[in-house]
């Protein structure tokens, strides 16, 4: 698993001191006084069974120390996270603030009966966390609920759109090597490619068992603010006739116009092109049904199967030795465009990490604890790891990783073991890197591919629409009624023409049957959202 996660964004770093101890201090706070205060501040949250209780982890116990705010942690196990809080919300038992155990319904839900306290008010006494919005004012329209109000702070975690990737295709280079084959540049060049991976035993061992284009397409799923569909799907290949499909089939125009990615000549054309290399075998033919497990066991076979993938992160899935064979390919060009374009995701990951109930005794403190996070050192120690433990400075005063403790054999382990991560009002932004803390490790790879196939240079900054969106109760209920619809007929006729071809036939059903179930209503409910959230920005 990636240490990080996601983010996009920027910003300019607040001060970064340092300690006689090498801890930087929390801006705005009482440090080193001494005995800290704030122990009567309830906080929920949601706990991963890898965590250390919060009030043992290292982060914590350093933080407090500058902070002088001490937090009373009640923690729930995060299986069961979601019934506890809604049977605190409709019982109206609130603590002073939840933490990471609440999404943007729930909250919208709630703050129609007044149960959170907005917080808009306090934000001016708060400096690090103004100085992160005045830099990057999309971030201050994504935390805004349609009523004007902000009731929650954020999770941000930027890694140069590494969450807005839709996935990379990596081709096996000593196949390349040894047909004599170059990297492939268009669509028709990568079709011949594949051709000869399936017919001319490249693996050597005598028999017909080569894969051309491997998928674990069973993984797959698309909705409003899925993730990862198009990291196992063809959404992106869409782009090489004009249009790419984005995983909730969603795209706006530079008007701000929400369409339908999943409807047009682009989309069409590409299925049919797509179903001929199914049926010339290039296409593995047990794509729909392979998942992440039996994908890796393909990768791993010691005979060498699988000629090129479509995957997230390569390194997860072949492992470090095999995915040095594996080379990114540049995005492929085609009759109508070339591959690629970016997700409808945001790299502020939640909108709501930190939300405070109307029974909050002290909001002041609350929130001048919670903005020290949003100071830069702070924001990589809580979210990644301490320093003194997962990170020591080197002779440029940047954080980079220690050696490994405790016994435990990845970052990504102690990471778990000792901060509250995802869960966390925490703001890493890409400027951050090189002067606060070096780029995590083991995303590198990933980011060198996303840059190596033109994802960074190319879409990185594209128009997208939030994950984040807020809707009202009663449309988020009629949205999710038809989500189930709208993605059935999408995802099960797009399975269905790849493997059975008929696009032709069924094209003109299939955009009646779309209308039928509601996908136009479902648009027009994404616009308004949309168009709410860009006013906001302006």
């Amino acid at each position: 698993m990636l240490l990080g996660t996601i983010a996009l964004a920027g910003g300019v770093l607040s001060g970064c001191s340092g300690s006689k101890d090498n801890q930087p201090s929390a801006s705005g706070s009482d440090a080193g006084s001494g005995t800290a205060s704030g122990g009567n501040i309830k906080i929920v949250r949601a706990k991963d069974p890898r965590n250390l209780p919060a009030k043992d982890m290292i982060w914590y116990k350093n933080y407090t120390k500058v902070s002088g705010i001490n937090i009373n942690w009640e923690e729930i196990p995060g299986e069961s996270a979601s019934e506890k809080v809604n049977l605190m919300l409709s019982t109206n038992k609130l603590p002073d603030a939840f933490l990471g155990t609440l999404n943007t319904n729930m909250v919208m839900k709630y703050s129609a009966q007044n149960l959170f306290l907005p917080l808009e008010d306090y934000i001016q006494d708060m400096p690090n966390f103004s100085k992160m919005l005045e830099q990057r004012p999309e971030y201050k329209a994504q935390i805004t609920a349609p009523d004007g109000h902000i009731y929650g702070l954020p999770y941000i975690e930027e890694m140069f759109g590494l969450v807005a990737n839709q996935g990379i295709l990596h081709i096996y280079k000593p196949w390349l090597d040894k047909l004599g084959l170059p990297m492939p540049t268009t669509i028709d060049e990568y079709r011949d490619t594949l051709k000869k991976f399936v017919t001319m035993d490249p693996n050597g061992n005598g028999k017909a068992d080569e894969i051309g284009l491997a998928m674990a397409n069973k993984d797959a799923h698309s909705g409003i603010g899925s993730f990862g569909r198009n990291a196992n799907d063809f959404g992106q290949w869409f782009g090489l006739w004009g249009q790419a499909d984005r995983s909730d089939s969603l795209s706006v125009d530079a008007n701000g116009k929400v369409f339908s990615t999943a409807t047009t000549d682009a989309y069409k054309t590409g299925v049919e092109y797509l179903h001929q290399m199914y049926m010339d075998g290039l296409i593995d033919p047990e794509f729909l049904i392979t998942d992440g497990p039996k994908m890796q066991a393909k990768l791993t076979n010691p005979n060498v199967i699988v000629g090129s993938l479509m995957t997230f992160s390569i390194s997860d899935v072949v492992g470090a030795d095999r995915a040095k064979d594996y080379v990114a390919v540049p995005y492929l060009k085609g009759p109508g465009g070339e591959m690629g374009t970016r997700e409808n995701y945001s790299e502020m990951h939640n909108p709501v990490a930190l939300v405070l109930t109307k029974d909050a005794k002290d909001p002041k403190t609350i929130l001048k604890w919670a903005d020290g996070l949003y100071d830069p050192s702070w924001s990589v120690q809580t979210n990644w790891g301490p320093l003194g433990y997962q990170y020591k400075l080197n002779d440029k005063g940047v954080m980079v990783f220690d050696t490994l403790k405790d016994g435990l054999e990845t970052y990504s382990e102690m990471r778990g073991r000792n901060t509250i991560g995802g869960n966390s009002p925490v703001a890493v932004l890409k400027d951050y890197y090189d002067k606060v803390v070096e780029y995590p490790q083991d995303a590198q790879r990933l980011l060198n591919d996303m840059k190596a196939i033109g994802f960074v240079d190319k879409h990185l900054n594209d128009p997208y629409i939030p994950n984040t969106l807020f809707y009202d109760p009663a449309t988020s209920d009629r949205m999710a009624i038809l989500a189930a619809q709208v993605y059935g007929v999408i995802d099960n006729n797009r399975r269905k023409w790849i493997t059975d071809g008929g696009v032709d036939k069924d094209w003109d059903n299939y955009l009646k049957e779309l209308d039928k179930a509601g996908w136009n209503e479902f648009i027009g409910y994404v616009q308004k959202a949309y168009s709410t959230y860009m006013s906001n920005v302006k």
